[in-house]
């Protein structure tokens, strides 16, 4: 994603997860489906960002801005070896493959229990 402070993006969300840290914007675009396209960054604990990109569009039954939405999108990233075809992963940096191979498994959990709270980041921008 580029253009951060693109005036054309509207930051969603911004919560932390058990040390790393996923933002999401709206693009103002849609798919040929009509979904609402959002860019995210998923940062870790060391401030690296793991994954970026402005491809993402969740269900039409969820809100852009919901915890549903950002478990929808915490589902794909922190995918496995193992949970999908393998070359999945053929694209993926050292850093995503050191992720998905470590700390996705547990942070995972946020994607499937709706029961585990986001922690939201206050102030920053």
């Amino acid at each position: 994603m580029t253009g951060q402070n693109d005036s054309r993006k509207e930051m969603l969300r911004d919560v932390l997860i058990n040390g790393y840290r996923l933002e999401t914007w709206d693009t103002y675009r849609t798919d040929r489906l009509g979904k609402s396209v959002l860019a995210y960054r998923f940062t870790g604990p060391d401030g690296e960002v793991i994954f970026e990109g402005a491809d993402f569009c969740c269900s039409p039954l969820c809100a852009i801005d919901s915890d549903d939405c950002l478990r929808a999108l915490l589902g794909f990233l922190t995918l496995q070896p193992g949970d999908t075809d393998e070359d999945y992963f053929d694209a993926y940096t050292d850093r995503q493959l050191e992720f998905a191979e470590g700390d996705a498994e547990y942070l995972g959990l946020w994607a499937h229990d709706s029961t585990m709270e986001f922690e939201e980041v206050e102030g920053e921008e």
